[in-house]
Order: structure tokens, then C-alpha cells, then sequence
């Protein structure tokens, strides 16, 4: 083919760069270009940075692996167990195992997008690129953890599901949080016939004074591994494992007045006091599907010209079984 004059255009458009040949005769598609390495970079980073942030929620069952096509959930929920005779004399009859098949389509997580001019982008650092991956990394987990901790709180006091009230010492009018309340709570657990697995969470407040003010647990932190760092965020008794969840990001909030959880992202104040909430590690389950990156560079954003990134993730935390969703709730009390 000959040209009477010819230019090479790329473009760029969804993240995907087409290199095209432009001549006289018309448009011929030559081969796709590489995608550009950065991207690769941006999408390499904010795997890592989201899976290495260690929280309290990787004790809930990872069900990811029955994620079909990324984006739906597909397991089973077997019926009631078999009924068991004990020196029967007839024979043995037989039950068809029952089970129910869920379907689930696993919510969509999208992190704003960063939009970076050219002159920001000039000789970008990759330590830069990984600075602003880690920050989505860590929004997308800090909302998938408050959804998820206010999905497992219960909303009220039921069958299989445990509210309690503090009752300790007085501080800024409210009742904290004790040993004792621990096993009192743990005492209901048992009695209600509670799985095993049991995972208490609290806000920082309500931990730090359960934590401070007995020797038991306390003891615990001061025989923690002596690496140099003091990272204490879960002690264990009565058989639970009681996390600490940093400031107020744990968003289960509790109304004394009305005897029913708070709307979640209600603000701590009046009859609306802090709560920790417990769930059982088989009894609930987490599953998280695919990341994606949508990338535009600055030539093909003329109005712009700047480039633009986010990140969407897919994911779901909720009950494993409707009919028995074990759950506790434990709140400051007003003093």
C-alpha cells in the first residue's frame, strides 16, 4: 500500500490504546499497542495494599472462591439435621437432605477517581502511584468493614440474637464497659447454645477501658511478642476474641431510648450511645470479587488534560443461613 501522506494516531479509550494508520485510501488497524505499564503498576499495588490490611473481618468465612464470573455469590444452606434414634428396634427410615441454593450479587465498591494534571505526571514516582493506590486500598476497606459490622449486628433483641448493657464505673455519664459484662455476655452466649468462633468487636473507647481496667487482659498485652512495635488489637476470654476496631469507624451505634440499632452513620449523642457488636466465624461470611481500574490518560482528555483514575471493587458481607443468624450487641449504658 502507498500513502500519499500518513500519520499515526493512538488513542486511548476504557484503558485499552489501538494504534491506527491514516492515509489517502483510508484507515488501516495495525496491531494494539501494549498497555501501558503504569497500568499494570496501579492495579499491582492496589491488590497488595488491600490485602495485606489485617482486620478483624478475615475472621468472618471467606467464601470468594464460589464467586461465579466475579460478581455472584453461589453456595448452599443445608436443611435440618437427621433425626437420631437411639435403640430402635424397627428399621431405620430415610429423609431427602434438603438444601437451599443462594444466589448473591456482590455490592459495588467504587473509590473516587484521582484526577492528576501533566505537569504532576511528569516523572511520577512510583512511590507516588502507591501512595495514592494505598489511599483508595484503604477507603474501599473502611467501607466494606461498616458495612459489614452493621449487617452482622443485630437490630434488636430476638431468637438467637443477644443485647446487653454495660455496667461499670460512670465516665461522662455512661456505664463502661467490664470483665465481668464479658462474662456475662459470654454466660448468654452458652445459654442461647452459640456456635464456637466467637468475635467480639469494639470501638476503640469501649476496648481500651475493658482492656486497662483488669489484670486479666491487660496481662495479656504485656506477655504480646517483644518485636519493638505495641500493636495490640485483639485480646481473647470466655472464649471470645475481642478486636478493636480504631476510633469511631466501627459505626454500630445503639438507641437506649428505643431498644433498636441506630440508622448506620448516626452520630454518638443523646439516647444514641457506642455498641460493639459479636458474630460467629461460621455463621457469617465475607467474599470479595474483582478489582477493576478505570484509566483515562491526559491526550484523550482535551477538556481536561489530566489524567484520571479509580478503582472498583466488588464484595458482600452478610449471614451464611437466614434462619438462625447468631448475632450479639453489647452498648454503653447511661449512667
Amino acid at each position: 500500500l502507498v500513502f500519499c501522506c500518513a500519520a499515526v494516531v493512538d488513542a486511548f479509550a476504557g484503558g485499552a490504546v489501538t494504534s491506527f494508520l491514516v492515509g489517502s485510501s483510508g484507515v488501516v488497524l495495525a496491531t494494539p499497542l501494549t498497555l501501558p505499564t503504569q497500568k499494570i503498576v496501579y492495579m499491582t499495588s492496589l491488590k497488595e495494599e488491600y490485602e495485606k490490611i489485617d482486620t478483624w473481618l478475615n475472621e468472618a468465612e471467606d467464601l470468594g472462591s464460589f464467586v461465579e464470573d466475579g460478581q455472584t455469590l453461589i453456595f448452599p444452606e443445608a436443611g435440618a439435621d437427621p433425626a437420631v434414634y437411639k435403640n430402635r428396634k424397627e428399621d431405620v427410615d430415610s429423609v431427602e437432605p434438603e438444601e437451599t441454593v443462594h444466589k448473591v450479587e456482590l455490592d459495588v465498591y467504587d473509590s473516587q477517581n484521582y484526577k492528576i494534571r501533566n505537569t504532576s505526571l511528569h516523572a511520577l514516582p512510583f512511590p507516588k502511584v502507591q501512595y495514592y493506590t494505598k489511599k483508595s486500598a484503604d477507603a474501599i476497606t473502611k467501607k466494606e468493614i461498616a458495612d459489614a459490622a452493621y449487617t452482622f449486628a443485630p437490630n434488636e433483641a430476638g431468637n438467637k440474637k443477644i443485647v446487653m448493657a454495660t455496667s461499670g464505673a460512670e465516665r461522662n455519664g455512661l456505664k463502661g464497659l467490664t470483665l465481668e459484662d464479658i462474662i456475662r455476655f459470654a454466660t448468654t452466649l452458652d445459654n442461647a447454645k452459640f456456635p464456637d468462633g466467637r468475635n467480639l468487636v469494639l470501638p476503640s473507647d469501649m476496648w481500651w477501658d475493658l482492656v486497662n481496667n483488669n489484670p486479666v487482659l491487660k496481662g495479656q498485652l504485656e506477655r504480646s511478642p517483644l518485636t519493638g512495635m505495641i500493636v495490640p488489637k485483639v485480646v481473647e476470654y470466655y472464649g471470645i476474641k475481642i478486636h478493636k476496631s480504631l476510633g469511631d469507624t466501627l459505626g454500630v451505634n445503639w438507641n437506649v431510648a428505643t431498644g433498636k440499632k441506630a440508622p448506620q452513620g448516626s452520630v454518638v449523642g443523646g439516647d444514641v450511645v457506642q455498641a460493639g457488636m459479636l458474630f460467629c466465624k461460621s455463621q457469617v461470611f465475607r467474599a470479595g470479587g474483582n478489582f477493576q481500574m478505570f484509566l483515562q490518560d491526559a491526550a484523550s482528555n482535551p477538556k481536561g488534560r489530566a489524567a484520571e483514575f479509580g478503582f472498583q471493587h466488588l464484595f458482600k458481607a452478610d449471614f451464611q443461613m437466614d434462619a438462625q443468624r447468631y448475632s450479639g450487641l453489647i452498648h454503653l449504658a447511661k449512667a
